[in-house]
Order: C-alpha cells, then structure tokens, then sequence
C-alpha cells in the first residue's frame, strides 16, 4: 500500500513540474514587445507646458519618456502613437506636431518629442493633447493605465519644476520674474544659488512694500507674498 501511494505521489510531482513548465512556456515569449509612458513618482500621467515661462519663444519641445516591455533589439524600432481627438482640444499642425519616434536599437527606454507651438487663442484658455500608444508591427498594445499621456499648453503662469519659493501664486512667480529674470529651471540652481536669490528677493520685497504702505504685495488669493 504504501508503495502505491509513494508512485502516486511521485507521479503528482511530476505532472505538477510539467503543468508549471508548460505554464512558463506558454506565459513568456522573447519576441513579445510593448511600451509604456513613464510617469512621474507622484503617478502624474501629464506635463503642464507654459508660454509664460518661456517668452522668449513662439516654440517648444515637450519630451515624454517611455519604456520597454520585453526585450531590447539590435534595430531601431518605430513607435506606434495616435491623437485621441475625443479629448484633444489643441489643433495639430496649428498647436502641436507629433514627431516620428523610434525606441533606439539595444534600448529599453526611449524619449517621444512634441513640437508645441505659441498661438494667441492661448491667452483665453488651455490647450491640451492627449496621446496613446498604439500596436504597431513592432509592438503590442501598451498595458491600459500606462498607454496615455496628457500635454496641457497654457500661456499662463504655472508652478515650474525646482518652485524653491514655499507656497507657490502667480503673482509671487511675476515678482521673482521682475526681481531675479529668472522664469523657470530653478531645479538647476545649487544651495548657494538659492540661498543668494532669496536674500535679493527679501530685501526687493522690503522695499516694495515700503513704497505701498498699507498696501503690501498679496498673491491671487488674497495670501501676503512672503520668501
């Protein structure tokens, strides 16, 4: 008796092992390629692109990163992207041109670029472009949830990347503007640089307020303007 249970039990385990590496088998496929849009570590799936902090400028570039799934080729492979017109409300040619992409050869990770263009129905309302990644001969649909991504254009002041100013308003963002000429990149400034501009900006904030007496600087909200 016990030697039959033993063979049964032997015979368990390796039909077991088999079910598993079939499983296996069937679960990976080494040509199997898709991608997905990297977003921020906040889960952010869009970028807000403002006119306003670059003036200067009637163009820009917005970079949006992705990455593989699957595994990396020795050629450079085209990326499949669409507009969603039911949620774009930017004209493209007029506000946007999507350029070709292709993930580079050995990659597993790669940059779309979006020409976005200064337009004056800007100054009265956003603009957004909503993208997807779409199954192409290269690559399988993008997993739902990381196949989007949003470009809002505005000609409005908005909180750039590297705010080192507290609480953020517009109007704190036109008075540092007006101080320092600095509009955005204030992530590239080191702690000497910060340091420095908030010293200038307490010392022109003294003297504005000075000459406003009884009428200090306040933001959009009614809040004082503070560094």
């Amino acid at each position: 008796m016990k030697h039959i249970i033993y063979s049964l039990y032997f015979v368990l385990i390796i039909m077991m092992g088999t079910s598993c590496q079939k499983d296996d088998y069937l679960q990976y496929d080494s040509n199997y390629a898709s991608l997905r849009f990297i977003y921020s570590v906040s889960g952010n799936d869009s970028i807000i692109y403002s006119f306003a902090l670059h003036p200067d400028s009637e163009e820009g570039i917005v970079e949006v990163p992705f990455r593989l799934i699957g595994v990396a080729s020795s050629v450079n492979r085209v990326v499949g992207v669409e507009i969603m017109p039911s949620v774009t409300t930017a004209k493209e040619n007029d506000n946007f041109v999507v350029e070709s992409c292709e993930l580079p050869a050995n990659a597993i990770e790669g940059t779309l670029k979006v020409l976005v263009k200064k337009t004056d129905n800007l100054d009265t309302k956003d603009l957004s472009v909503v993208l997807r990644l779409c199954e192409n001969k290269n690559f399988a649909a993008a997993p739902i949830g990381e196949d989007t991504y949003k470009i809002v254009l505005t000609n409005q002041l908005t909180e750039p990347t590297g705010w080192p100013f507290g609480e953020y308003s517009r109007v704190k963002h036109q008075f540092v503007i007006k101080v320092t000429g600095v509009a955005t990149d204030y992530n590239k400034w080191n702690t000497s640089d910060r340091i420095y501009y908030t010293s200038v900006l307490v010392n022109a904030l003294y003297e504005y307020n000075k000459e406003h007496p009884g009428e200090p600087l306040t933001d959009e909200n009614g809040l004082l303007v503070t560094f």
